[in-house]
């Protein structure tokens, strides 16, 4: 019995298993995080997209009112954000519009309670041409 407890002792078979075992639930959330965070930008980019086209449509007099680019940008941004609170206005001869949302709407699983929690916000402004 004490040869074998010495045996195991000394062994270092499986010892590259444990050290994985140690370290591979830190490199799954690692990438789960870097997933999470490239998906959050690549939504933001979408949506700042659809706020500078909304706002080019209004600027060349294709739309006629704030509340219709409103309305366009809410609906276009329905599947990324739902609750996106959308505002436009029109001063000087620029347009802009501005939106806001919460990353909890497009975070995958909630692992970081400090990132649910962030605001989203997108301006874009457009002169107008017409």
């Amino acid at each position: 019995m004490k040869r074998l407890l010495h045996r195991f002792r000394t062994s270092e078979e499986g010892s590259a298993t444990i050290e994985t075992l140690i370290w591979l639930p830190v490199f799954i959330w690692v990438l789960v995080m870097i997933i999470n965070v490239s998906f959050i930008l690549f939504e933001k980019n979408q949506a700042f997209r659809i706020v500078q086209d909304a706002n080019r449509v209004l600027s060349t007099g294709y739309m006629l009112t704030t509340a219709e680019t409103e309305a366009y940008i809410a609906s276009r941004l329905a599947d990324i954000a739902p609750d996106a609170v959308v505002a436009t206005s029109i001063n000087d001869g620029i347009v802009t519009s501005n939106v806001s949302y919460q990353v909890s709407q497009v975070f995958m699983p909630n692992i970081v309670a400090g990132m649910v929690n962030t605001q989203v916000s997108i301006s874009a402004q457009h002169f107008m041409e017409y």
